[in-house]
């Protein structure tokens, strides 16, 4: 099944079709790669420092957000979550409308993406093969909540830009 789904990604994101269509649909950007709870500082309630920067590269700007919310997918409660970190993110932060409509496809790219990571820290011999294994339930049954639950993610966020940019979120 998760086959299907990296096939569907890779043909809405890089097929001929998607790659007329998205040229420049989805603005570019230094960003960490990596930023969720597990590698942000806090004292005092306030962000302090960011830690593990391994990932940090040129990439599609929202691709930082997906990153940050792939990680609630898996959580109890994760839209209450999503939502908290959506409320700080649009203090400062704006997305276009295609970013936004393209969160959950780049959400899942995030999750296949932590797959491939481990199977190559197997290869290389810096982890085994079970730090994969013990995952990968998991890491369907994130792809699959979003999957079934990217409306409501994309709604969510929509909400959020069209308070802060009013007519200007197209």
């Amino acid at each position: 099944m998760q086959v299907t789904e990296l096939e569907r990604l890779d043909d809405r994101i890089l097929g001929p079709e998607a790659l007329k269509k998205n040229e420049g649909r989805y603005p570019m950007q230094l960003i960490h790669g990596d930023l969720h709870y597990d590698n942000v500082l806090v004292d005092g309630g306030k962000v302090s420092g960011l830690l593990d920067f391994e990932f940090a590269a040129e990439d599609w700007r929202a691709m930082e957000i997906a990153v940050c919310l792939s990680k609630y997918a898996a959580e109890k409660e994760p839209f209450k979550l999503m939502d908290a970190f959506l409320d700080g993110f649009a203090e400062k932060g704006v997305l276009t409308r295609a970013e936004v409509d393209g969160i959950p496809d780049m959400i899942n790219l995030r999750i296949m993406s932590n797959v491939l990571y481990f199977i190559g820290r197997a290869i290389a011999k810096e982890d085994t093969l079970e730090a994969l294994t013990s995952r990968a339930d998991m890491y369907c049954s994130r792809i699959d909540w979003v999957n079934t639950n990217s409306q409501k993610i994309v709604d969510s966020l929509s909400k959020k830009m069209e308070a802060k940019l009013g007519a200007e979120f197209k």
